[in-house]
């Protein structure tokens, strides 16, 4: 009897000492203070529910995809305000930069007030407004691009945004980027490492540690429908410590339809009305979506007015279309022996974050030999010449093939060869 009771406890005391490895594995892990969202997520916003559980495991605030160079808004961006706000979340939000110029990154700054605006987020009671510095056609001149960025956070503050921060990689802020020259500090930086742990940052700070986003790959517990996120640790407070949030002054919405509210006020409640109503809202591509009534609901109880931007550059563009309004042709590439993500897409002129959300890739940090990888505008590696080799005598294809650091077997095909014989001053294509 005393020998099972002591075998009990003995086994009692290793899945104690178990669990408490796991207890101590699993807070390790970085916490997702925040996380960031665009229309990648939910083309039509992500809803009320998603954000108040979301808010309950743990995660403060959230940073929202607004606008890109001066052509675009996100689709997502109103709901996604509306509904973060409903929850009682801090609400920030992000532009994606494209500026190469001084009057560009003011003209951008421009563009993104008014899309601020037009999507229902307050300058003076909303979170931090936040430039996105990572597209890989912007200067590569770190003084050149700072000092546009620099240019950019002076407009936005003389437009009267007092919260503004800057967001890229943490090679791009180290290397492309001039960090002592930047007249914002600790930054918003991003860096994946394949064991992240909590409170130690990958990302390199140059100027004081603002936010570290440490995963592109985060999931929410029993939420896995909703795709992952960017989860990001906030040091700084910046993100999820406001003092005075517009969302103390939502008025929360009750158990109440769209519908039937506009009924109580007397409003026309027909679908082609509430679609309108949507649109001047910043709310394109109205479909009845629960997500979005909830939002439209919320900015007509909070007594919100849609923006005044009726302005000739403030359209709401729903499609990421180029500025010159052309279609954008879309080319495959085989991923080869070797190659990375960031490599491909500095290759093709783009960013990471384009081809992750093009794809649907989860982990940035694993593709496969021959996925294919979509890439969007007509942006080509540059073509190599064709290049010939004279056989001489002695030589022989291995030869050849280690000089000029290609395979036989792709000599044989470029010249249409069956077997390994050559002739002397027989030309062969080499490359």
């Amino acid at each position: 009897m005393n020998k099972w009771f002591k075998c009990i406890i003995t086994l009692a005391f290793s899945f104690g000492v178990v669990f408490l490895f796991i207890q101590s594995s699993m807070a390790e892990k970085p916490d997702a203070d925040f996380i960031d969202v665009s229309h990648h997520n939910r083309q039509s916003g992500l809803p009320l529910a998603f954000y108040q559980t979301i808010k309950n495991s743990g995660t403060k605030s959230v940073v929202v995809k607004v606008s890109e160079g001066t052509y675009y808004v996100d689709p997502a961006a109103s709901v996604n305000i509306a509904n973060a706000k409903q929850a009682g979340m801090v609400v920030n939000a992000y532009h994606y930069a494209h500026y190469n110029s001084h009057s560009r990154a003011k003209s951008e700054a421009n563009w993104f007030d008014k899309k601020l605006k037009l999507v229902g987020f307050n300058k003076t009671k909303d979170g931090y407004v936040v430039v996105d510095i990572e597209a890989m056609n912007l200067s590569k001149s770190p003084k050149k691009l700072t000092g546009y960025t620099n240019t950019f956070i002076k407009e936005m503050k003389r437009l009267g945004y007092p919260k503004i921060d800057i967001y890229t990689g943490s090679y791009f802020y180290n290397h492309r980027l001039d960090p002592e020259s930047l007249i914002i500090n600790k930054p918003w930086l991003a860096s994946y490492p394949k064991n992240p742990l909590k409170n130690k940052p990958t990302a390199i700070f140059s100027d004081g540690k603002g936010a570290w986003q440490w995963t592109s790959d985060y999931y929410f517990l029993g939420m896995k429908n909703y795709g992952h996120f960017d989860a990001s640790e906030d040091y700084a407070g910046k993100y999820t410590r406001q003092v005075e949030s517009s969302t103390k002054r939502v008025k929360k919405i009750k158990t109440i339809s769209l519908v039937d509210y506009m009924k109580s006020q007397k409003m026309n409640f027909s679908y082609n009305h509430r679609a309108k109503l949507a649109k001047a809202y910043g709310i394109p591509n109205y479909l009845g979506k629960a997500s979005q009534n909830i939002a439209l609901l919320s900015k007509l109880k909070s007594g919100v007015k849609p923006a005044k931007v009726n302005l000739n550059n403030s359209k709401l563009t729903t499609k990421a279309i180029t500025p010159s309004n052309s279609k954008t042709k879309t080319t495959i590439y085989k991923v080869k022996s070797g190659d990375t993500l960031s490599e491909i897409a500095s290759r093709f002129k783009t960013s990471i974050s384009k081809l992750k959300s093009l794809n649907h890739i989860k982990n940035v940090n694993l593709i496969r030999i021959n996925q294919k990888i979509k890439i969007a505008g007509t942006n080509h590696p540059q073509a190599t010449s064709k290049k010939y080799y004279r056989v001489k005598r002695g030589d022989y294809l291995g030869k050849i093939a280690i000089k000029y650091k290609v395979s036989v077997k792709k000599i044989k095909s470029m010249n249409g060869l069956k077997s390994d014989k050559i002739s002397p001053n027989q030309r062969l294509r080499i490359k």
